[in-house]
């Protein structure tokens, strides 16, 4: 096994419940793969019992898996919009006579029993988090709140037509239905977990009630390199700031300014790149027009989430009718060229533009409050703060401006800060916070979760290395990563639970260059099919099959009102 970085009252135990009532209509509509056709949640419900049903004999493959993500992807499942996928699983385990829980924050357990001769097997898990991160080109006209992703196949690869593709964590969510339509497949009492919301702040995991989990095994399906265990990540926080301005109609001349064809990437796992933050580029270009000629903020905006690396930022500002224009363009372009020549090698498609624009009357702040904005964003850090000291080339603390935004009441910025070191973590934060407050702003840490810890001593790590070398002959890698993963968490709800993270191969993640390999989604398939039959050969414990046959607690017929 190599260690690498790739640079991420007495309680009853709860069954879970068999809900009898159908699910209301799958939130907005669904679509198949041709993209065209609607379906309500019924007939969703009847494609799926139609197309796979639930009988003894049913085998899965992995073109099954496809047929998932396809559906998957036609259902709008954006952050803090899951309930529609949601509904989805929860008609999903109706039809096939599946127990299931599902909670108000959207999250869903979907338990099936072992298969036959693997009862006394420990019972495992697997888990991976519905929501994904929205993203589109600049130019792509496309509602992603409502409409669905066009899936686009290029040779090997699966990318989506000028927006994100959802892999992250679609496949794990297709992996998992695969995995729970197959009755061929030996396996333990089987636990798959669907989380909300992972992607902007872990919401789901935090919020998620794991108290009837019978598993004490967990494979997470949120990594992104075929062959390599993650067993270990950075803790997280979200905060969120705000710089009050005040607006008032003004009239002279709009320059729009633009930055984009940046590289991007997540926050995580490609912030130690170098690559360029598209906020902080304008921020600066911004600042190096004001100092030689004051002007005054209409807009700023940039960046579609806070754990990506934003692409592309547009400011307007209003220079007075008097204002040299060909000058003010000639220190836009050197300031550009300087910038340009800093990312050569990382962000070689980076391109400005300016255009003016007359205006009677336009709102803009004072030049005062654009100086003293302007001078905040000069000021906040953004990207690698520390390295690890132990594990080469890790970073171990960041943070990244992925939101940018005007409002009527001033600017927004959200950041997402990371580190393997959680008072670290709460340092940098607080730095954030004494900025923004010297500044006249205000900042609140939205949300926060633990870095999971790398075990030294894990069983379930060692089968999924002993499987995956028997299965491909190959050593797998095994590794700590800067991104944040759900697993610390859940751990955490769970005693002894032991956790590692698998996944397919995808590139570019949060961004609209993502893509996903088609042959290692289908080497990832064997491989959870391969672990889930290993699993079923080793028995639980004594002190734990003992536990799992004690009857639930009865209140005696005296004491009852």
């Amino acid at each position: 096994m190599r260690l690498v970085n790739i640079n991420r009252k007495k309680t009853v135990r709860k069954n879970f419940k068999k809900k009898n009532r159908r699910s209301a209509e799958v939130g907005k509509t669904v679509q198949n793969k041709v993209v065209e056709e609607r379906m309500t949640a019924q007939e969703t419900a009847a494609e799926l019992q139609e197309t796979a049903p639930a009988a003894d004999l049913v085998k899965a493959d992995s073109t099954r898996v496809f047929h998932y993500f396809r559906q998957i992807s036609a259902i709008p499942h954006g952050s803090h919009h899951t309930k529609a996928i949601s509904d989805y699983l929860a008609a999903f385990a109706q039809e096939r006579g599946l127990t299931y829980v599902q909670d108000e924050a959207n999250n869903v357990i979907i338990a099936k029993e072992a298969s036959e001769g693997c009862e006394s097997a420990q019972p495992i898990a697997l888990q991976g988090h519905i929501d994904m991160v929205l993203a589109s080109e600049p130019d792509k006209e496309i509602d992603l709140l409502q409409e669905p992703i066009t899936i686009v196949e290029d040779g090997d690869w699966l990318r989506a037509d000028g927006t994100t593709l959802g892999a992250d964590n679609g496949i794990a969510v297709a992996i998992m239905l695969a995995i729970l339509e197959d009755e061929t497949a030996a396996h333990p009492y089987l636990e798959c977990i669907f989380t909300s919301d992972e992607e902007v702040g872990l919401i789901g995991a935090s919020a998620i009630d794991l108290s009837g989990l019978k598993s004490r095994r967990l494979l997470n399906l949120d990594s992104e390199d075929e062959g390599v265990f993650c067993a270990g990540c950075a803790g997280g926080a979200e905060v969120v700031c705000r710089m009050p301005l005040r607006w008032k109609n003004r009239r002279g001349k709009i320059l729009h300014v633009k930055v984009s064809g940046l590289r991007g990437g997540h926050s995580g796992s490609e912030i130690h790149i170098g690559s360029a933050n598209a906020n902080v580029l304008l921020a600066r270009m911004l600042y190096g027009l004001y100092e030689e000629y004051p002007m005054r903020l209409i807009r700023i905006g940039g960046g579609d989430a806070d754990n990506a690396i934003p692409t592309n930022a547009a400011a307007s500002v209003l220079f007075p009718h008097a204002a040299d224009a060909e000058k003010v363009e000639a220190l836009f372009r050197g300031l550009a060229e300087e910038m340009e020549q800093e990312y050569k090698v990382t962000d070689p498609g980076m391109t400005w533009k300016a255009e003016w624009e007359e205006a009677d009357g336009v709102k803009a702040a004072s030049k005062r409050n654009t100086g003293n904005l302007l001078g905040y964003l000069m000021s906040v850090p953004n990207g690698v703060t520390h390295m690890s000291p132990v594990i080469r080339d890790m970073p171990q603390t960041s943070l990244n401006m992925g939101i940018l935004r005007t409002d009527k009441e001033g600017v927004k910025l959200e950041f997402m800060v990371r580190s393997g070191v959680n008072s670290q973590a709460s340092y940098l934060c607080d730095r954030l916070l004494c900025l923004t407050k010297g500044f006249g702003g205000e900042a609140v840490v939205r949300s926060s979760y633990p870095a999971w810890e790398y075990r030294q001593d894990s069983p379930f790590r060692d089968l999924c290395v002993s499987t995956y070398k028997e299965l491909t002959g190959k050593e797998p890698g095994v590794e700590v990563i800067h991104a944040g993963l759900e697993c610390g968490i859940l751990a955490g709800k769970v005693e002894g639970l032991d956790c590692i993270s698998a996944g397919p191969d995808l590139e570019n993640v949060h961004t609209v260059k993502e893509r996903m390999k088609i042959s290692s989604v289908e080497a990832v398939w064997t491989f959870v099919r391969r672990l889930l039959e290993a699993a079923s050969e080793e028995e639980q414990p004594k002190e734990m099959a003992s536990e799992e046959e004690q009857p639930e607690e009865t209140v005696p017929a005296e004491d009852l009102d």
